[in-house]
């Protein structure tokens, strides 16, 4: 993620201080690894420690702040831990929004992270309160699951991709139907649309069937790893209502397009600008869903 993109302006100085089947599939495949790990929740408070984590552990960074201060992309120091997805607390504050970095521990190791302060009209502020942290993963009990192998299938557009695309610089929004009461992640099928770059920021917006936005959660695409784009919500997950209509909206460049279909998936449908995709015909993007009881 660029700076200019991605950098987190917090919310209030005390965080800083205290702180890519069948055409009609609607059910994804309920089957998923009992294997389920606690979450590893840090903020401020845990600047400079050296903490322990195991192989397929969700790990969550919390930070916030004021004014012109904004934090940049996080160095970390060994693919050990991978920067999953980042999510702005919603509501935002309007003094500063809060953000959440969302880690998974991929492999044994000790990993450094480092999220800088830019801070230019105070070097000592930035050296102040810049976050850092000594992660050391170990292994886990039994065969730990990657982090989208540990989550339970909900929704699904699984319908065969017959080459179809749209940008992401349009209002592109999918509908769907939840069955469990928690959403924990969303992931997209995107193709390549206009190669050159070598990734893109892509930010997905949950929202209400009355508009109203949920959460907003952004990551960095490569356009080497862009067919199934995992989209993580902190905290467990995000509480929705089984049977309400809700929808995910994607945002970025023109580097990647949304995959859709005609026909598809039943309990939703894809739109373009606020209105159908295709004009004489129901379409659906591909997209998969993830939730929790």
């Amino acid at each position: 993620m660029t700076n200019s993109r991605s950098a987190v302006f917090l919310v209030a100085l005390v965080f800083l201080w205290t702180s890519c089947g069948n055409a009609d599939a609607q059910k994804a495949d309920m089957s998923s690894t009992s294997i389920k790990q606690q979450v590893l929740s840090l903020n401020f408070t845990n600047n400079r420690q050296h903490l322990a984590a195991t192989v397929g552990q969700q790990i969550e960074i919390t930070l916030g702040t004021v004014g012109p201060k904004q934090y940049g992309t996080p160095q970390v120091s060994s693919p050990a831990i991978q920067l999953e997805s980042v999510a702005l607390a919603w509501p935002p504050n309007p003094g500063g929004p809060t953000y959440v970095y969302i880690f998974e521990a991929t492999a044994e190791g000790e990993v450094q992270v480092k999220i800088p302060l830019i801070c230019s009209e105070n070097p000592d502020c930035t050296e102040r309160l810049t976050f850092t942290m000594t992660i050391h993963v170990g292994s886990a009990a039994g065969s730990p699951p990657a982090l989208r192998a540990s989550m339970t299938p909900d929704q699904a557009n699984t319908a065969p991709w017959k080459n179809a695309w749209t940008n992401l610089l349009n209002d592109v929004r999918q509908t769907f139907t939840p069955s469990l009461p928690k959403l924990a992640g969303v992931e997209v099928e995107l193709v390549v649309a206009n190669p050159g770059s070598s990734d893109d920021e892509v930010t997905l917006y949950l929202g209400n069937a009355g508009g109203e936005v949920l959460a907003v959660v952004s990551k960095t695409v490569p356009v080497a790893d862009c067919r199934h784009v995992l989209f993580v919500f902190p905290n467990g997950g995000l509480r929705v209502s089984p049977g309400q209509v809700y929808s995910i909206r994607l945002s970025g460049g023109s580097v990647f397009g949304w995959k859709y279909v005609v026909g598809g998936y039943a309990n939703g449908a894809a739109s373009f600008n606020g209105r159908p995709l295709l004009a004489d015909t129901r379409s659906a993007f591909l997209f998969r869903t993830f939730g929790a009881s």
